[in-house]
């Protein structure tokens, strides 16, 4: 699916730019991940790995690991899973490589 087909599908909710700083967000949203590739960063890999964190110990979430450049630049990007991210990875057919071990880093509620 293009970049284009994907921004349309998801229009009103990603209207804006939403910035997304290692140093000040562990984790970055769907829009987030939008919003960098509408900048111009493209995925370095056709892969992303995946590992599980828990929320308060007792509910898991995936967190995706997205390796993206632009230029000479790279960034990886941990982004939430949700249903955009899931239809995301397979209509790109992107390889999803899950961490051997579970993480069990709390995110506290």
């Amino acid at each position: 699916m293009e970049l284009r087909q994907i921004l349309y599908t998801h229009e009103k909710f990603t209207e804006g730019d939403q910035y997304w700083s290692a140093d000040s967000e562990d984790y970055a949203a769907a829009s987030q991940l939008i919003s960098i590739l509408r900048d111009g960063w493209i995925l370095a890999l056709p892969r992303v790995s995946a590992r599980q964190v828990w929320n308060s110990g007792s509910r898991p979430r995936t967190v995706y690991d997205f390796t993206l450049m632009r230029g000479s630049q790279l960034m990886i990007m941990p982004v939430l899973s949700n249903p955009f991210i899931e239809r995301y990875i397979i209509q790109n057919d992107i390889r999803v490589i899950y961490d051997s071990m579970p993480d069990r880093i709390v995110i506290p509620e």
